[in-house]
């Protein structure tokens, strides 16, 4: 009966020796947990990723169809207001140009008086020379 009495002991001590360290496993499990994390963090990123990209696809589409739609239309104001076209305007009667008066111009530069010899004066240059 001894001998089955060490047998037992001997077999339960080494179910005791053989016993799952839960330490470890659960800095297993930890490490499995993070790295799962990451990777949906990954995942989430790259879905953001190809959204915005398909958002910058549209906007960049979008751009293109108003710059077009500007040229034709930077065109059209082009050949509404070309010579020719105002000309034909005029002679349809849909367009009636009428004289501006000189004293209506707004000028930059006043036309030049030309005195007697032939030269602009300032005002200034006016009152010397009428006090000489």
């Amino acid at each position: 009966m001894s001998h089955y009495y060490q047998h037992s002991f001997h077999a339960n001590h080494r179910r005791a020796n053989n016993g799952i360290e839960v330490p470890l496993l659960v800095q297993w499990l930890m490490l499995v947990f993070m790295m799962g994390l990451v990777g949906l963090f990954f995942v989430y990123l790259k879905n953001q990723q190809h959204a915005l990209g398909e958002q910058l696809r549209m906007v960049e589409q979008k751009t293109r169809e108003l710059h077009a739609h500007e040229e034709a239309l930077v065109a059209k104001i082009t050949s509404l207001t070309s010579r020719g076209a105002l000309q034909r305007r005029v002679e349809e009667h849909y367009v009636d140009l009428v004289p501006i008066p000189e004293t209506a111009i707004a000028r930059m530069n006043p036309i030049p008086i030309r005195g007697e010899q032939h030269t602009l004066q300032t005002a200034a240059l006016t009152k010397k020379v009428m006090a000489q």
